[in-house]
């Protein structure tokens, strides 16, 4: 079992009920420290819990992965708002920087018609039920402190 402030590596897979992957690691591992909210709560938990060489299959309901589809995230933007906007890429993400935003906002372009793009700010996997299989290689120890 590991604890807030460790640093854990990991291999992934998320795909969809019916076997569809979406993510793959492809046998890189990932890394994260605990408790900094790096990954999905329910999968950060899972890995808190594991041991070196352990393997699990969540299954999660789209609360506990990328929440509820939210149709208020839907907006309609002026074209002339927003930098080439005659040329989005519709069903593409692009950054959206708002002037209340200090960082890009990804979006996906759902349309853009009569000089109006409309943009949906939910995360792509939002409202969907997700499978992930994740296998703990090990927990990193932190300098100086070999059995951590």
């Amino acid at each position: 079992m590991s604890s807030k402030g460790q640093r854990v590596r990991f291999l992934y897979r998320g795909s969809f009920p019916d076997g569809r992957t979406f993510d793959d690691c492809k046998g890189e591992p990932h890394e994260i420290v605990l408790g900094r909210r790096q990954v999905m709560k329910a999968l950060e938990e899972a890995l808190a819990a594991m041991e070196p060489g352990e393997e699990r299959v969540l299954e999660l309901s789209p609360a506990e992965a990328y929440g509820a589809y939210d149709e208020s995230a839907l907006q309609r933007v002026p074209t002339y708002r927003i930098p080439n906007g005659e040329n989005l890429p519709v069903g593409q993400m692009v950054a959206w920087k708002t002037p209340r935003s200090a960082e890009p906002v990804p979006a996906t372009v759902v349309s853009v018609e009569n000089q109006v793009a409309t943009l949906d700010f939910n995360h792509p996997l939002a409202g969907k039920d997700l499978v992930y299989w994740v296998k703990l290689i090990d927990v990193v120890p932190e300098a100086g402190n070999p059995t951590a």
